[in-house]
C-alpha cells in the first residue's frame, strides 16, 4: 500500500536506471503514483595553482546542471508517463543524499539500479551504492540488477 503515492528512482544514465524509471512507471499506474526522478550531481572539486587555468565552480557546476537537465529531458521522451525530475548536488556518498531526499519526498518506494562497475576492492570495503540505499533507506527498495535485463531481452 503506498502512503504518499510518491516512487523515488535514483537516475545515473545508465541501462539498469532507464529500466528501473520502466519498472516504475508500470507500478505508478497500478497504484496511482507519481515518479519522481533523482539525479545526483558529485560536488565540483576545485583546486587553486598557477600552473592550470579552470574556470571559476560555479561555471563549472551550472554547466554540469544544464548538461544533466538536457540529457534528462531526452530520456523523459521515451516514456509515456509523467515524470517529476530533480537535480542535486551533493558531496560525499550518494546513498546517503538518496535516502535523505526519499525521506524528505517522501517516498513510499525507492526503484534503484545495480551494476557491477567497481573494483573487488571498493566494493568490499564500501559495497554498492543500492546495497547502502538497502541497508539505509526509509522505505521499501525494489533493486533493478544487470541480470534481469539480459532475461528481459531474452524473452
Amino acid at each position: 500500500m503506498m502512503k504518499h503515492n510518491k516512487i523515488l528512482v535514483p537516475f545515473d544514465f545508465s541501462e539498469q536506471a532507464t529500466e528501473s524509471i520502466r519498472r516504475a512507471g508500470v507500478m505508478a499506474k497500478k497504484f496511482d503514483a507519481e515518479v519522481h526522478l533523482l539525479h545526483v550531481l558529485e560536488s565540483s572539486l576545485f583546486f587553486e595553482t598557477d600552473m592550470v587555468s579552470v574556470p571559476p565552480v560555479n561555471k563549472v557546476d551550472h554547466a554540469a546542471h544544464e548538461g544533466a537537465e538536457q540529457r534528462l529531458h531526452e530520456v523523459i521522451k521515451q516514456f509515456d508517463f509523467d515524470l517529476v525530475t530533480h537535480i542535486k548536488e551533493a558531496g560525499g556518498d550518494p546513498s546517503r543524499f538518496i535516502c535523505s531526499f526519499a525521506r524528505s519526498l517522501p517516498a513510499d518506494l525507492i526503484v534503484i539500479g545495480r551494476h557491477h562497475e567497481k573494483g573487488l576492492l571498493e566494493h568490499m570495503l564500501k559495497g554498492s551504492t543500492s546495497e547502502r540505499v538497502v541497508a539505509h533507506a526509509p522505505c521499501s527498495v525494489l533493486v533493478v540488477v544487470e541480470h534481469d535485463l539480459l532475461e528481459d531481452s531474452e524473452s
